[in-house]
């Protein structure tokens, strides 16, 4: 079976172009013999040798001491659907690459985020690097990692998944349904299929997606950058992480915290700045986190609604945390 992903070396593809070329001129003169020598399609040896038994593309028909000829293994029809699928996709993925990195980030974007301002640098000079630098984020709840990936999931290109329903999809298919820039994934360490983390690992090393299934094995080219948050790195394999730039954050102090809520409450979730500030303090009062911030805002007109809907919370909520 031959082994397309020789289409991601360039001087190997030229090869292969100058071989076609060469089979459809045979053919065009009416010939019947469609073998070739190296010299015919300006292979070296080295090259060949790699089309032939690394790829299996090509087969060797005759040798002798002076001469050696090569033939395709499979239909010229299939190899130049190919080229012409590969060329199709890489072309597309370098426009769009280059559209959505001449784009302006939004004159509002990290407005929702306190502090963090190093990291925020970080973030913006992986997205304008002209290769994927892909982000781990690490902490316990309350640590903005999510706020974090969806500021992000604001721009052009992304799509948002949680590690917990990658199953139901899987990673394979959504890289090569939705071909996205950014691949954010909250909750990284929830992954449990080894199929979505190998697909992981090929696709930021390698910027590919292998597919391989009845009896199809086929390459896509997805230029993707990868950023993720994780309660822990428990469990989640060494290969993976040693892709990941990682910072590890801590939790907010209830000053930060306070300016976090009231920021998001009323960017996000139009709710005015009084209100805003009264559920920061009630939400801080409980040990509770921006989510639980943002439930109350969605459910809240007022501070009676407010005090009411944070007695409910204490009373169902863990002892430990009451």
């Amino acid at each position: 079976m031959v082994d397309w992903g020789f289409l991601r070396d360039q001087k190997l593809r030229d090869i292969v172009e100058r071989a076609l070329q060469h089979v459809k001129k045979l053919r065009e003169e009416g010939k019947t013999w469609e073998d070739f020598e190296l010299h015919e399609i300006k292979a070296s040896w080295w090259d060949m040798r790699k089309l032939v038994y690394d790829y299996q593309l090509f087969e060797i028909t005759h040798k002798s001491r002076s001469h050696t000829f090569y033939r395709f293994t499979v239909p010229i029809d299939e190899v130049e659907k190919k080229l012409s699928e590969y060329k199709l996709v890489e072309g597309e993925l370098e426009i769009i690459s280059e559209e959505e990195k001449a784009q302006d980030i939004p004159h509002d974007f990290w407005d929702t985020i306190e502090g963090y301002d190093d990291l925020k640098e970080f973030f913006i000079a992986s997205l304008r690097a002209n290769n994927p630098v892909h982000i781990l984020l690490v902490g316990p709840p309350g640590t903005a990692k999510s706020l974090i990936l969806i500021e992000v999931e604001r721009l052009s290109g992304s799509v948002f998944i949680t590690g917990g329903t990658t199953t139901k999809v899987g990673i394979r298919d959504i890289l090569v349904d939705k071909r996205p820039r950014i691949l954010i994934i909250d909750e990284i360490d929830k992954i449990s299929s080894p199929d979505d983390i190998s697909v992981l690992l090929t696709l930021m090393e390698s910027q590919r997606v292998i597919i391989a299934k009845h009896k199809e094995h086929r390459e896509v080219k997805v230029k993707t950058w990868v950023f993720a948050a994780a309660n822990t790195t428990r469990g989640l394999p060494p290969e993976l992480l040693d892709r990941f730039q990682i910072f590890y954050l801590k939790q907010y102090d209830n000053d930060t915290l306070r300016r976090v809520i009231v920021k998001c409450l009323t960017k996000r979730e139009n709710i005015s700045e009084d209100i805003a500030k009264y559920i920061a303090e009630k939400v801080i009062s409980i040990n509770g986190t921006v989510r639980d911030a943002i439930r109350l805002a969605r459910i809240s007109t007022s501070r009676d609604e407010v005090d009411k809907y944070i007695s409910i919370i204490r009373k169902y909520r863990r002892p430990e945390l009451k």
